[in-house]
């Protein structure tokens, strides 16, 4: 069984985190041809400006960085998970699921957290309804790249 642990991202992790985004998010890139909002294409001076900002943890397997979670308010009261990744190797092993209820846990005054991912990715949709996210709607964001919208309220 892997073992994960998760710190506030530190900057000097930013290079490590933006390779395996571009690995992980290759296949979405390729299929939708996002090129805006893709996190293949973040910059670096986007992504720091993203760790200063808003709650954003890097997901270690022992001294290794192997992801990350990114999450943002939209209030007081309600959270966007805006991206949760890990390298190709760790995914399907229950991970995922650990570190979406460790978030939660982390926020105990949050009652509604939501978030987006792409309407081809069967893989997600199965993953988030699983941890008790409803399908509430959708965004088309480009002519290739539809996004469903998912909600849950603790």
């Amino acid at each position: 069984m892997v073992v994960v642990s998760i710190k506030k991202t530190k900057l000097n992790e930013v290079e490590d985190l933006l390779a395996i985004q571009k690995e992980v998010f290759a296949e979405d890139y390729a299929l939708y041809e996002d090129h805006d909002s893709t996190p293949v294409n973040e910059t670096e001076a986007k992504l720091i400006e993203n760790i200063e900002r808003f709650f954003h943890y890097t997901i270690l397997s022992g001294n290794a960085i192997i992801g990350a979670i990114d999450i943002r308010p939209l209030d007081e009261n309600r959270l966007r998970l805006s991206k949760l990744f890990l390298r190709n190797e760790f995914q399907n092993k229950g991970l995922g699921s650990k570190i979406i209820k460790l978030m939660e846990s982390e926020f105990p005054f949050i009652k509604d957290w939501s978030l987006y991912t792409p309407y081809l990715n069967k893989k997600n949709h199965h993953f988030y309804e699983k941890l008790g996210y409803i399908k509430i709607g959708e965004v088309q964001v480009t002519e290739k790249l539809q996004l469903f919208k998912y909600e849950k309220k603790l």
